[in-house]
């Protein structure tokens, strides 16, 4: 979210009150002070039709910064109900940067993590493609760059799914929780290849979105008359996901084989919604993971016609039936 602090500030330039440098005595007039009640001789100082001695009025009146506890005088911050000399406001007082560690008194954003950082540095620097925080030192300890488009911060990376024998394992843990939805018949394997490049996958795929795909299921089949023979299905997922998206990516891609496997034909678009559920279920069973929540909240806002609206709702839908009469009930979406 971008929003922009805003600083009050006023001036402390003696607008109320002025040092009387009359040579009119202020004996003769039997000035007293205001605050010790004494009487007044020589020069004193008016603050709100009330006179002091200028010892006074600097020790007790005077504003004085909240953090500095000095005198004020000039311009100066004002923070809940506490006064500040410009500079110490503004290097002790403002929230600073997770970035560059500077103050922050113009646009800013605050991500999902409770990192704030300047508006511009998001001009300049990458965003994690699995967690979206800005990656730098300070808030990521870096990330690496692949293959010049895609972004993995630090933080995911040491959470991200690029072992052969890693994946086999996440293939078996996702179909398992699937079928025990009700979601059967689905292969025991599937060949799973990890594509580096989106390019790659949107070329394998023939399918075009703004943000890229993520995965692919390749279906292949012959027949003889109307029945099928020689079913084969290929997955392709991004590497280098973080294993909580990597396994939604999954998931949402054996909804498509479950589809093909059982001969469901859905509207095209509820095709990715329903598929989507997948990814939902995935999601929803890392429900302290500020990935998951994020991925979720994306999806409910997503504004795609199949992706975004068609989960909503498939969404809706599964939340009303469950999934068991959800399967029984598909063909007729």
């Amino acid at each position: 979210m971008v929003e922009k602090k805003s600083i009050l500030f006023f001036s402390a330039l003696l607008a109320f009150c002025f040092i009387n440098n009359f040579a009119l005595s202020a004996w003769n007039n039997n000035l007293k002070c205001k605050l010790c009640n004494d009487y007044i001789e020589g020069r004193y100082i008016t603050f709100k039709n009330n006179a002091y001695h200028e010892k006074c009025y600097k020790d007790h009146i005077q504003l004085r910064c909240f953090h500095c506890k000095n005198t004020i005088s000039g311009e100066y911050n004002i923070d809940n109900g506490k006064n500040y000399h410009k500079l110490c406001f503004r290097n002790f007082i403002l929230q600073k940067c997770d970035v560059c560690f500077k103050p922050i008194d113009d646009l800013y954003i605050e991500d999902y993590y409770g990192n704030t950082y300047h508006n511009y540095h998001r001009s300049t620097m990458p965003t994690c493609e699995s967690c979206n925080r800005l990656i730098s030192s300070s808030i990521t300890n870096g990330g690496i760059k692949i293959n010049k488009k895609r972004n993995v911060c630090n933080l995911c990376r040491k959470h991200t799914v690029n072992d052969k024998s890693k994946v086999n394992t996440i293939y078996i843990d996702v179909r398992d929780e699937l079928i025990s939805l009700g979601i059967s018949n689905i292969p025991e394997q599937i060949p799973i290849h990890l594509v580096e490049s989106k390019g790659k996958l949107q070329k394998i795929s023939e399918i075009f979105l703004p943000i890229g795909l993520q995965g692919y299921t390749k279906y292949e089949y012959q027949k003889i008359g109307k029945k099928k023979i020689n079913e084969n299905y290929t997955i392709y997922i991004l590497s280098h996901l973080h294993e909580i998206n990597f396994r939604a990516v999954l998931a949402h891609e054996l909804l498509h084989v479950y589809l093909y496997k059982n001969d469901i034909h859905l509207k095209k678009s509820l095709v990715e919604g329903f598929c989507n559920l997948g990814s939902e279920h995935i999601y929803k069973s890392y429900a302290e993971s500020k990935i998951a929540r994020l991925r979720l909240d994306a999806m409910a806002k997503d504004d795609d016609p199949d992706y975004g609206k068609g989960y909503r709702i498939m969404s809706s839908e599964l939340e009303t039936n469950g999934w068991r009469k959800l399967l029984k009930k598909l063909e007729k979406y």
